[in-house]
């Protein structure tokens, strides 16, 4: 979950404006309820000039909402990785995002595989072992060089 606090927004009138429509803040949180990605847009991609340099989105289903609305290969997804169990929290490029029919069977879990190569679940309340249902790859992205980051 992203959270901000009304001190965090953007003080200055003219940078508020360029802005537009979007709202700008000098800061933001986040909570490791479901995993933060980091979606990077290639330069000279953005059709309207309209979407920001990097969008900060909130689990993988709004990731797949955004990136479905992206020209294929035209950005890279990081993920927020919290620290736990002796690894250091940080941004590590996503490689792949599988989804897998919950145990409740009401719903879908969904996991994400780093460069690192482990797999880990994108929200605190799942297992951390899948269950014996088949992951399904719902996104995988292609290893490139950008320089966004």
């Amino acid at each position: 979950m992203l959270f901000t606090d009304a001190n965090w927004a953007e003080a200055s009138a003219s940078r508020r404006a360029i802005a537009k429509p979007y709202q700008p803040w000098r800061c933001v949180g986040w909570t490791d309820e479901e995993v933060c990605f980091w979606v990077f847009p290639e330069r000279g991609t953005n059709q309207s000039d309209d979407l920001p340099d990097g969008l900060l989105v909130v689990g993988p289903e709004v990731l797949l909402d955004v990136i479905a609305q992206m020209p294929a290969d035209t950005f890279s997804v990081y993920v927020l990785q919290p620290g736990s169990q002796g690894r250091a929290a940080g941004l590590r490029r996503l490689l792949g995002l599988y989804s897998q029919t919950a145990i409740s069977a009401t719903a879908l879990d969904y996991w994400y595989r780093t460069e690192e190569g482990d797999l880990y679940p994108c929200s605190r309340l799942q297992s951390y072992m899948p269950n014996d249902a088949p992951l399904n790859l719902a996104f995988e992205s292609e290893v490139r060089d950008l320089s966004v980051v």
